[in-house]
């Protein structure tokens, strides 16, 4: 017998809209009552929004930073606006911290909330309307959004800086410009010439486009070859090498998700059907060390291989009884460093991912991967019984969230261990010393060169100097020398600036 307070997953619903002019486009708040009525009515359950005391937003990009926020108004409380329009009542309204890590975070800590009995039915949904903010400032369209409901939602505690003044001096800021920096060490890891590791990106990615262009949700739903994907073309530039646009995520999507999650005991009181209902068997929240500069290597990530290995003990399960996987995918990078961490090989013939990945079915901002686990849910009631891992990722491979789920109903009392319990031990993991004013003789540590109109026009070096010590620095001169030949473990002098440090080749 499933435990009264067992939580379970009971609805999902995903929106996208690749057409529609900006006046006939639905708000963020609009977008999301969409998909949370979907989600809702996909549980089969009757009077709902009655029960719901939880509603927990994703946060919208345009409250995420200043790069991309919206001039069409402001919500000051977007949870009560969604609430408001489905007619409920919640006593808790949840607008968590920045993060693509945090869909996973909320099923995780929602989960715990049920168990404990704080929380009995909750709905989470996220969207992101930034396709439709582009064309709309382009145009010169002026939108009405956003609301003052007269309150603030909780926004959880506060996570440390993910980047420092340093870092950001040396251009160590946007995701398109630092992604590429594990990249680069990753091929290196791997022993391969930078031509081969491009070739072999394009192959991790080709099957993502696959799945994309098989899938009703996916904004970009072309299905493209190895070679269209790691090609510079006029169409297809570089970004930051070795990433062309095909390989980044595409923010500039309308699409939305929602996930309506309660107590067994809810779930029976309010006629959820069996075959309706999917069990987070195992969980686990983590992060590296939150500045880039701190990590361990660039190649890795100790904070992944300890939240999945936790995720699945939690569950019993081990990656060969994984029918279904969802890896995070902002960029390649992020999935080859997860599936290695996880164990996973990159040619697995489960495939790695159920979207089609955030460049190809869509990277709507902080709640991509709402729309994975929506995905989960569908793929576990199709297959009841089967197993299937999530894995989400925030910040710069900093914040990861991971969940095991399936149909079978968890045993006993479900309980979420504290993170705090394995995330010691990442914490206690040494890191080079950082020195932020070097000088002398040196090699690269890694890499990437930023281009702008399909030409390279500044590189992001982080180095080692003679003792170990790492520092950062950018490149000016010698730029084509850093595409597609061996750069990693050459040697350089380093000389420190007023604002930044330059680097030069030997």
């Amino acid at each position: 017998m499933v435990h009264p307070r067992t939580p379970v997953l009971v609805g999902v619903a995903q929106y996208v809209d690749r057409d529609s002019e900006p006046l006939a486009a639905l708000s963020p708040a609009d977008m999301l009552a969409k998909v949370a009525r979907g989600a809702i009515a996909d549980s089969g359950a009757a009077a709902v929004e009655a029960a719901v005391d939880t509603v927990a937003v994703i946060r919208l990009f345009a409250d995420s930073g200043p790069a991309f926020a919206s001039p069409f108004g402001a919500y000051s409380n977007l949870p009560r606006s969604l609430a408001n329009r489905l007619g409920a009542a919640p006593r808790a309204l949840i607008y968590p911290p920045v993060g693509g890590n945090t869909p996973q975070m909320m099923v995780n800590l929602l989960a715990e909330r049920i168990a404990q009995g704080d929380a009995d039915v909750a709905l989470i949904a996220g969207c992101e309307p930034l396709r439709t903010q582009a064309k709309a400032q382009k145009a010169g369209i002026a939108l009405a959004w956003g609301e003052d409901t007269g309150d603030a939602p909780d926004s959880l505690s506060r996570d440390k800086a993910m980047i420092s003044r340093h870092e950001m001096a040396h251009g160590i800021a946007l995701p398109v410009s630092v992604y590429p920096l594990f990249e680069n060490a990753v091929g290196h890891h791997y022993g391969r010439t930078p031509i081969e590791h491009r070739a072999a990106i394009g192959r991790l990615m080709a099957p993502f486009t696959r799945v994309a262009a098989a899938n009703p949700y996916a904004a970009l739903p072309v299905d493209r070859t190895p070679e269209e994907l790691v090609t510079p073309t006029e169409g297809n530039r570089y970004i930051g090498y070795p990433y062309t646009k095909y390989l980044n995520s595409n923010m500039f999507v309308d699409q939305a998700a929602a996930l309506l999650m309660m107590s067994s005991a809810a779930a029976d009181r309010l006629g959820v059907p069996q075959d309706k209902r999917v069990y987070l068997h195992g969980c686990a929240d983590t992060h590296e060390k939150m500045l880039v500069s701190d990590r361990v290597d660039y190649w890795s990530s100790p904070a992944v291989k300890v939240g999945a290995a936790h995720a699945l003990a939690q569950a019993g399960k081990t990656v060969a009884d994984l029918k279904h996987i969802e890896l995070y995918s902002c960029f390649p990078v992020a999935v080859e460093i997860a599936a290695d961490m996880i164990g996973i090989a990159h040619d697995d013939a489960r495939g790695l991912t159920l979207t089609g990945g955030l460049p190809y079915f869509g990277g709507p901002g902080n709640n991509y991967s709402t729309h994975g686990i929506a995905e989960m849910v569908a793929r576990c009631r199709a297959a009841p019984g089967s197993f299937g891992l999530v894995f989400a990722n925030g910040g710069y491979l900093t914040k990861h969230g991971f969940g095991v789920y399936s149909t079978e109903p968890t045993r006993g009392e479900w309980r979420r261990a504290d993170p705090a319990s394995y995330q010691a031990a990442i914490d206690a993991m040494p890191s080079p010393p950082l020195v932020e004013k070097p000088e002398g003789e040196a090699v690269v540590e890694t890499f990437t060169a930023i281009f702008d109109k399909g030409r390279p026009v500044v590189g992001t070096i982080i180095g080692r100097l003679g003792g170990g010590e790492r520092f950062l620095a950018q490149m000016h001169d010698r730029l084509d020398e850093l595409i597609d030949q061996p750069v990693i473990g050459r040697g350089i002098r380093v000389t420190a600036g007023e604002n930044n440090n330059r680097a030069s080749f030997v």
